[in-house]
């Protein structure tokens, strides 16, 4: 279903109209407002370290509620991380249920570089279906949120996993559910800004990697990495065996198999996001899926939906009504 405000009491939602102050009605505005000036406490959170079968470790924040039979797990972005902003809000905004609350910090962005070769791309699904899978032996009910790529993550975990009966409902924020089209958008000079905050941590990362496994990576090949196309071409694919970005993106996409979802999900992609390209809003796969939904508000950037005061973002509202509902 395309959720507008006519259908929205449908699915559990109700005034799913984004409606912001007028600098939130550009999208850059709304992407890059709240990264500056979103300013929150960090959570409470207990850290855990989890090892996974390959011999690397993943590291998971939490606030757990006495007695609680329910979960959330939220999935960050692209060198992200548990104390992300979207992160924060959405903990402070969850954090008054009964739920425990677990979020990731996918391998490498806890502040500890991991000790493989490997460390985690869109496509990368294993560290969550890890997760997934333990939260359901502890819980009866499991509920996941994923950004942009932690958002494209949980997408295709949905359409090539085996989905445990305890995962009742998803939702992804953000999500450019075909890479291609993404990277290709994100080649634009407009978002050159992007890029490069992105490229500040991963170069970092390359050469960390580079003195783990000096007989692998030379670092001094990835020194001059402008472009996260680039950097895709270099780094993501030949490390997670892909061929090119190309490769990469095709094979990492979760839109093929959006159709294969079988519980509750919904998708929230602002129109005026910069870092979609118009195959990242699945219309069609929508208006005929009875398990997948979509909302496309007219404004709201990448991963920012918000507004001048701290809490109270809009996303964080629709999230909080439909994991309540599902």
């Amino acid at each position: 279903m395309i959720i507008t405000n006519d259908n929205a009491d449908k699915v559990g939602l109700a005034d799913v109209d984004y409606n912001p102050a007028m600098f939130f009605r550009l999208g850059h505005f709304a992407t890059m407002y709240p990264y500056g000036f979103r300013k929150l406490p960090h959570p409470d959170y207990s850290r855990e370290r989890w090892d996974t079968k390959d011999g690397d470790f993943i590291d998971m924040d939490s606030i757990k509620k006495p007695g609680a039979s329910k979960a959330y797990l939220l999935l960050h972005g692209l060198e992200g991380s548990s104390s992300s902003q979207y992160i924060k809000g959405l903990v402070n905004h969850l954090n008054s249920s009964n739920y425990d609350i677990w979020a990731i910090n996918h391998r490498s962005c806890s502040g500890e570089i991991n000790r493989n070769l490997t460390m985690y791309h869109s496509g990368f699904i294993d560290d969550i279906s890890m997760v997934i899978n333990r939260l359901s032996q502890l819980y009866d009910s499991v509920h996941v949120v994923g950004y942009s790529l932690g958002g494209n993550m949980i997408l295709k975990y949905l359409g090539t996993a085996s989905v445990p009966s305890q995962l009742k409902s998803v939702v992804a924020v953000s999500v450019p559910l075909d890479l291609y089209s993404s990277a290709l958008r994100l080649k634009h000079w407009t978002n050159k800004p992007y890029s490069i905050q992105f490229l500040q941590t991963l170069n970092k990362k390359i050469v960390l990697k580079a003195a783990q496994f000096p007989d692998i990576i030379e670092a001094t090949n990835y020194k001059n990495i402008k472009t996260l196309w680039e950097y895709d071409d270099k780094v993501t694919a030949p490390l997670h065996g892909f061929s090119d970005a190309v490769d990469y993106y095709t094979r990492a996409s979760s839109k093929p198999t959006l159709h294969k979802i079988t519980i509750p999900t919904l998708l929230i992609n602002a129109l005026d996001d910069p870092f979609l390209a118009p195959p990242c809003f699945p219309y069609e796969i929508a208006d005929h899926h009875p398990y997948f939904h979509m909302i496309a508000p007219k404004h709201g950037g990448h991963v920012g939906f918000g507004n001048f005061s701290p809490e109270n973002y809009w996303s964080d509202r629709i999230i909080g009504q439909w994991l309540s509902g599902n």
